[in-house]
């Protein structure tokens, strides 16, 4: 699985959520019961602004843990429903009036409804939960892979787990795509695993967004941020140059590779997933070496040691290696964007982009075609 640098929801809404624009001039009522309700605990409807949560309303339920609470809403707007400080439940509030069930002692979830919003947003939840169990179980068979040491094994789990993320996003887009005039992609979008993988499609989704929402804060938010995850580089163009130094600290260049098929590979030592893909790498390495294959591996380590102990571990022994050892912030990894590793291109003798983030087997099966 990718790892990020930033995946957490809060954050997205953080981000997304703006200064309203003017849509609806209307009362939005949010009420219900809190079984075992604590005498003088707090209910907090809060709304997620920039950079913060912000508390909209504060009440107490009566004896029977009955509770109201109204606001005005100017637009569709993500909000939490906060119980006694110890239970939380994700909104989108708009036009129609939300129902809220919970337990005081904490015996339930949080229930909500009232709104197509709402629907959505358990739909995704739910879907995100299954998921959640899936990949539970492959980490599982990974790990009894990997402590019995059958790279065979190992190998075929790492095609599965490419696929289950595929997966994951293709059945996200779906779900974003059919939620007509709702803001609730906004948050879909979130579980992506790389963005700029996607760019394609969340410009597509950033338009129709627009014209279903028009004047939308959240929306036009989420149009601008788009810029950050375009790709730097696209099928068919040139690989920037990137020269960075060796373990040894001479100091190398991408465009030194020219007249042979290249992956360009960013790492890390401290990636759980491209230490997983290793492996495979050197095995095409020594397969297609000969023919003209070379690996120009970039790590986004932060210290020389951890950086080549993994180069030692892991057995990469082709001699690109390079790292200025500044994390996310490298040169190379700001001149391509790359927010998310395992991040690999493949070029071509030219070099010109021919493939994208090709693992396990894909990576295999177009080398293959190249070669063979």
């Amino acid at each position: 699985m990718t790892l990020k640098k930033n995946i957490a929801i809060v954050l997205v809404l953080l981000i997304i959520s703006a200064c309203s624009a003017s849509k609806n001039d209307g009362t939005v009522k949010v009420s219900g019961v809190i079984k075992n309700p604590i005498p003088q605990g707090e209910i907090i409807l809060e709304k997620f602004e920039v950079g913060q949560v912000v508390p909209v309303k504060t009440v107490n339920a009566d004896t029977d843990g009955n509770f109201e609470i109204e606001t005005e809403v100017t637009e569709p707007g993500f909000y939490r429903i906060n119980v006694y400080g110890q239970q939380f439940e994700i909104l989108v509030l708009d036009k129609e009036d939300i129902t809220i069930t919970a337990d005081g002692q904490g015996g339930q979830m949080i229930e909500a409804k009232g709104s197509e919003d709402l629907k959505h947003l358990a739909q995704v939840q739910d879907y995100m939960e299954q998921y959640s169990y899936v990949v539970r179980d492959f980490n599982e068979r990974y790990s009894k892979a990997q402590q019995s040491g059958d790279n065979l094994k190992m190998e075929e789990l790492v095609d599965e787990g490419t696929a289950l993320e595929a997966g994951k996003v293709k059945k996200l887009k779906t779900m974003a795509w059919k939620m007509n005039g709702s803001i609730v992609p906004l948050m879909v979008t979130d579980y992506f695993p790389d963005k700029s993988q996607e760019y394609q499609f969340l410009d597509s989704l950033g338009q129709k967004l627009q014209e279903e929402l028009p004047g939308s804060s959240q929306v036009e938010m989420f149009v601008n941020n788009l810029a950050y995850f375009k790709p730097a580089v696209q099928m068919g163009d040139i690989a920037p140059e990137i020269s960075l130094p060796t373990p040894d600290g001479k100091v190398i260049n991408l465009s030194d590779l020219r007249g042979k098929y290249v992956l360009l590979d960013f790492w890390a030592g401290w990636c759980g997933p491209c230490r997983k893909e290793n492996p495979n790498v050197v095995a095409m390495y020594n397969k297609y070496n000969k023919d003209g294959f070379e690996v120009f591996g970039v790590s986004l380590d932060r210290t020389r040691d951890k950086w080549v102990s993994a180069i030692a571990e892991d057995g990469l022994i082709w001699p690109s290696h390079v790292s200025d050892l500044k994390y996310f912030q490298s040169e190379a990894a700001m001149t391509y964007k790359v927010n998310a590793i395992p991040f690999a291109l493949l070029l071509d003798p030219e070099g010109r982009v021919i493939g994208k983030n090709l693992r396990g087997r894909a990576l295999q099966n177009k080398l293959a075609s190249i070669f063979e």
